[in-house]
Parts: C-alpha cells; sequence; structure tokens
C-alpha cells in the first residue's frame, strides 16, 4: 500500500536521515580527502541518532495501531455473530448478508416482517 503524492511523518523523517547521512559523508569526504583535517561535529552525530530514534518510534507506532485495528476488526465479527443485529429501518442494511440495499428492497422487507426480520438458523 504504497501512499503517492501524500507528505507523511515516516516519510519526513527517512528524508530528514537521508540528508544528514549525506551530510555526514560530505564532513567524512571533506576531511579525509581534502583537508587531511579531522573535522568534528558532534551535533550532527546527535541528530543523527535523534533521528534515526524518531523514525524506529514512528515505524513501532504504525505497526502498534495496525494490530489495534487488526484485533478491532476480529472483535466486530465476534459482535456480528451474536445475536443482536442492525435495526433494519435505521439503515439499508440486509440482516442476513449485510449488503446494503436499495430504499424499494428494504421497504418490500419491512412491509413482510414476519418473512424478514429475523435470520433463520
Amino acid at each position: 500500500m504504497a501512499r503517492r503524492n501524500k507528505n507523511s511523518i515516516s516519510m519526513f523523517l527517512v528524508s530528514f536521515l537521508g540528508f544528514l547521512m549525506m551530510c555526514k559523508v560530505f564532513v567524512w569526504v571533506l576531511e579525509s580527502q581534502i583537508m587531511h583535517v579531522p573535522i568534528r561535529i558532534p551535533e550532527l552525530d546527535y541528530a543523527i541518532v535523534v533521528a534515526l530514534l524518531a523514525l524506529l518510534l514512528r515505524v513501532g507506532f504504525v505497526l502498534w495501531v495496525a494490530q489495534r485495528k487488526k484485533a478491532a476488526g476480529k472483535g466486530d465479527e465476534n459482535l456480528s455473530s451474536a445475536t443482536s443485529f442492525p435495526d433494519p429501518s435505521d439503515l439499508n442494511m440486509c440482516v442476513v448478508c449485510k449488503k446494503t440495499v436499495s430504499e424499494k428492497v428494504k421497504q418490500y422487507c419491512l412491509n413482510r416482517p414476519d418473512r424478514f426480520t429475523r435470520v433463520r438458523q
């Protein structure tokens, strides 16, 4: 499920971490290939660690939310298999198959309550 044309926190963190890594590589090339003098930028190292931790937290949060949605979906299935059914007068939904029906079909079923109000066992 790739998101297109949508900015997200995760994409920002990945981009920012990539930018910081490019800066780190630039500093390494500058100190080892051009100037031959050690260059220390501790703030750059701290920024890389913070961005990496934030990205790991974000990924963990996304996985946690997905697990909760999956668990909630299983709970809804258990509830729908119970004897409580939605009130057909409120929704245009078939109580047997849970599909949306037209207004005409709804009225037809409501006019025949002996035939369509309960799910057959």
